[in-house]
């Protein structure tokens, strides 16, 4: 049984390695293909089969599927000479992911674009290519991955019926127990801290509010026994004064 295991391990070992030549392959000339129509600005596409209604067309968008046709490229590079050379498959995996997320964009545009551009099918395939390349790859070595985890997941031991309950049983008197900790914390602590709240905002509301311009409106005796009330007026001054004579005279006039 073993023996069977490591013959289906290393073929899939040969599988992802040929897979991932072809990747570095279409990775290169993905890459190349797509900077060098950037340069020259869509040399390629002009040169190589451009119909008249494509005169007209915005390279604005075909401009960003190159950007990301060439970062798909330039991943997929890293990545599998990392693969190759070191062995180290995480990073195989991860430049794949990334480069298939960047080559979604271009396979659409460039795939809309082939009636104006008929070299642009060539762009479209690198990116299906890569898209299709890549999942493949990554598809061999799932394979040996689930394998291996199924296989040590029929090791395991299971609870049995009756553990099971009484492990549920355990969890719910912990939770339980728990939410009526907090629920009794809850009743003591209430009252303390709504009563401090409470005094506080009295405090605040009990506070003097000050006039617009600072001052305060003052009521001074006279000497017949009356009082006469000052009002402030913009300019700083009082409507009305007292004169050492207790009659009342008026600053306007």
């Amino acid at each position: 049984m073993a023996n069977v295991q490591d013959i289906k391990a290393q073929k899939a070992e040969k599988t992802l390695r040929l897979f991932t030549i072809l990747l570095l392959i279409v990775g290169i000339v993905a890459f190349a293909a797509s900077i060098t129509d950037l340069v020259t600005k869509h040399m390629l596409l002009k040169l190589f089969g451009a119909k008249e209604n494509a005169g007209q067309t915005n390279f604005s968008g075909i401009s960003a599927s190159e950007l990301f046709l060439t970062a798909s490229g330039a991943l997929l590079i890293i990545g599998t000479i990392m693969h190759l050379v070191k062995g180290n498959y995480r990073t195989f995996q991860g430049t794949c992911i990334a480069a298939i997320i960047f080559a979604v964009f271009p396979l659409i545009i460039f795939a809309v674009n082939i009636g104006g551009f008929p070299f642009a099918a060539i762009f479209a395939a690198l990116a299906l290519a890569i898209i299709v390349l890549a999942i493949i790859a990554m598809k061999s070595r799932w394979q040996v991955y689930i394998k291996e985890m199924t296989g040590e997941v029929k090791k395991l031991t299971w609870l049995t019926m009756k553990e099971l309950i009484k492990a549920t049983a355990v969890v719910l008197v912990f939770v339980l127990a728990f939410a009526l900790l907090i629920y009794v914390l809850d009743l003591i602590f209430y009252t303390p801290v709504k009563l401090l709240l409470t005094g506080n905002e009295t405090e605040t509301a009990a506070t003097a509010e000050p006039v617009q311009d600072g001052t305060t409106a003052t009521a001074e005796p006279v000497q017949d026994g009356t009082t006469a009330t000052a009002e402030p007026v913009q300019d700083g001054t009082t409507a009305g004064q007292i004169d050492q004579t207790g009659d009342s005279t008026d600053n306007n006039e």
